[in-house]
């Protein structure tokens, strides 16, 4: 199969990475919590890190649900931060089995909030917190031994924190979605708040639409069984480096082009 040319992907990833993106996308949300709109960067991270890790299922419910945090958090009169920094998650959150969103239970969106606030005592951002982190594992790691910054992430939360997959061969895709609106910079839809990790480092975050266009487009081989291939970290890093081909430097831009016109159809 012939590859497309630089120019078709270049041009799909134009047509999707606009302001109107934003409009039924969970990445919408913490746009509204920037300084430039009032609130602050600690705010615009815990916003887009609730909106990166609901963010799975039909979209409507996905929307709905991080609206309901929000609007619990605007009834306290404090800022996401101050919300979870106070407790008052607590208040709505409690040791319930019952589903708050699919399997996650509302004892698992209080657990998700207590670790949150653990990271946000020690640092005033989840930035600065997650850069330490990172600088870290960076120091510690042995020569040629390859560390991603969504596993760092991942190693921070505590081991039945259910929302977060520490899976060490999985694609996280909620995470690397996360780490793409925190990192791409001069972009309507990602916010570029992290200055301190290299855009050229970040994964495609893998879902249906990315993995049945990059199966059309050629960019990811059908098995055996002419099924989509499973979506793994190992398929995540295949895909990622075709991306720098066709945008240098800025691979995840691919994740426009791909979920887009996915989405689209």
């Amino acid at each position: 199969m012939n590859l497309p040319s630089k120019e078709k992907i270049v041009e799909l990833a134009d047509k999707y990475e606009t302001a109107d993106f934003l409009k039924k996308d969970p990445s919408r949300f913490m746009h509204d919590f920037l300084p430039e709109n009032g609130g602050s960067v600690r705010d615009a991270e815990i916003i887009a890190f609730l909106s990166a890790n609901l963010a799975f299922g039909r979209r409507e419910q996905i929307l709905a649900h991080i609206q309901n945090v929000v609007d619990l958090m605007a009834a306290s009169k404090k800022t996401p931060a101050g919300w979870i920094l106070d407790g008052d998650y607590e208040k709505h959150f409690g040791e319930s089995r019952l589903s708050f969103y699919r399997m996650y239970t509302f004892w698992d969106m209080r657990n998700f909030f207590s670790n949150l606030r653990n990271f946000l005592r020690q640092k005033e951002t989840l930035g600065e917190f997650f850069r330490e982190k990172w600088e870290i594992a960076l120091a510690e790691c042995r020569e040629g031994e390859k560390i991603f910054l969504h596993s760092v992430i991942a190693g921070c939360f505590c081991t039945d924190c259910a929302l977060i997959s520490r899976s060490k061969s999985g694609a996280a895709k909620k995470l690397n979605m996360f780490l793409r609106w925190m990192v791409r910079d001069n972009s309507p839809v990602d916010l570029g708040l992290w200055k301190w990790y290299d855009k050229s480092r970040l994964l495609i975050p893998l879902d249906t639409h990315v993995m049945q266009e990059s199966v059309k487009f050629g960019f990811l081989e059908k098995t055996s069984s002419g099924k989509p291939p499973s979506a793994s970290l190992k398929t995540a890093l295949a895909l990622s480096e075709k991306m720098q081909e066709y945008f240098p430097g800025d691979p995840a831009r691919g994740d426009f082009a791909l979920f887009g016109l996915g989405a689209d159809r």
